[in-house]
């Protein structure tokens, strides 16, 4: 199983990380408002040089489970966040995104949600793409929700993380469930 990348939306390509990605991803990794809902703390620079290293090695394993992608905004090739597809079964997947704080607001989240799923279902021969996201965390569920995931279940104590036990939502959508004109592109 693989991806055809990149892949792009109306706006962002969606590609592997390079080394030369460093300064954008510690830009917005470092960023505390960007990391509240995530599991990590801000990154540092040894952080983020350990981080990209990471996925680097990711990129080479075989058969590819980890499909993080850097998201670099189409035109000028800034990279503003980062996206995932983690394979969690044979034909399972977790679903995951962050974006720098510009970026925020503009649409990109749901761009890259629906592309996700699309190429999980379309590519990678999925069955079933979830999510979660932290309980509270309003903006990001409706992202899910856009991207066609529905609502399954609150998840209390999921993770213990950064001082303190996370509660979730998980959202998940099915191979059956799916409709292509959810992903498809604007204007197709």
């Amino acid at each position: 199983m693989a991806l055809a990348l990149p892949l792009r939306t109306a706006r962002l390509v969606l590609r592997d990380f390079r080394s030369d990605d460093f300064d954008d991803v510690l830009a917005y990794g470092s960023d505390p408002e960007v990391v509240r809902f995530m599991f990590f703390d801000p990154r540092d620079a040894a952080g983020t040089r350990a981080y990209l290293e990471h996925m680097l090695a990711s990129q080479r394993e075989e058969p590819r489970r980890i499909f993080e992608l850097a998201v670099e905004r189409d035109g000028d090739g800034r990279v503003i966040g980062a996206c995932d597809l983690t394979l969690e079964g044979e034909r399972e997947a977790d679903l995951g995104y962050i974006l720098a704080r510009e970026a925020w607001g503009r649409g990109h989240a749901s761009e890259i949600a629906r592309a996700l799923v699309r190429a999980g279902f379309e590519q990678l021969g999925l069955e079933r793409i979830f999510a979660v996201c932290a309980v509270g965390h309003a903006a990001s569920a409706r992202v899910l929700e856009k991207a066609g995931l529905r609502h399954e279940a609150t998840l209390r104590d999921f993770k213990q993380a950064r001082g303190r036990s996370w509660d979730v939502e998980r959202y998940a959508i099915i191979r059956a469930q799916w409709r292509p004109e959810w992903s498809a592109p604007p204007g197709s």
